[in-house]
């Protein structure tokens, strides 16, 4: 699917909302990061995956995870809860996503879709 990152003053459609800067809890409600980015469908600008920068020990160890959309289980005013453990998200197994500013390949995409139980 061909996907566009939405720039910062750009939002996702309907029924979606504005992600970014939330907060970001894994199921065992750890704050795990905040969403930094939403990657879209061009056509539609349906949302489809958010980029997690997870917190690290003192701010060190930040790394930027790609989850998709369905992962989402919850949302409130500041945050979203996953459906996932923080295991999950960080681990060593999943797809390596380096540079955000990047939109993520095809390729990515599934591996990502995979990591996470949607392929």
């Amino acid at each position: 699917m061909n996907l566009v990152r939405l720039a910062r003053h750009q939002h996702p459609a309907p029924p979606d909302q504005e992600l970014r800067k939330k907060g970001v809890f894994d199921s065992a409600s750890r704050h795990i990061g905040h969403v930094e980015n939403l990657y879209v469908e061009e056509d539609s600008r349906r949302l489809r995956f958010v980029d997690v920068v997870t917190s690290g020990f003192l701010g060190l160890g930040r790394k930027h995870c790609l989850v998709p959309v369905e992962a989402i289980t919850d949302q409130a005013p500041d945050s979203i809860t996953l459906e996932v453990d923080q295991r999950t998200i960080e681990s060593e197994s999943a797809p390596s996503f380096f540079n955000p500013q990047l939109v993520p390949d095809e390729r990515l995409q599934r591996a990502t879709r995979e990591h996470y139980g949607y392929g």
